[in-house]
This record gives structure tokens, sequence and C-alpha cells, in this order.
């Protein structure tokens, strides 16, 4: 398996997820990494 990213992006928090969410838009192949098992659990979800 040959994973390529431009990024890897530490967190799918809402700052992490929004960090990606631009730089897909500029054309760029990123990944989130977080120790919670889906985007915006954590202290987003008590946001």
């Amino acid at each position: 398996m040959n994973n390529r990213y431009d990024a890897i992006i530490i967190g799918s928090g809402i700052i992490g997820c929004c960090v990606a969410y631009e730089m897909v838009k500029k054309g760029y192949k990123t990944l989130n990494v977080d120790k919670l098992g889906a985007a915006g659990m954590g202290s987003t979800s008590g946001s």
C-alpha cells in the first residue's frame, strides 16, 4: 500500500477538519489522524 499525502493533520476536531477542508479545496491530499473514534468528538462535541 503506497499512500502519499501532502499534509498529515493531527486532530479531527473543528480546527483540524477546517484546515483539511481548506487544503483539499486548494488541491492538496490530506490525512487527519485522531485518537478518538470519529471526527468532531471530544471537546468539539461539547461546544
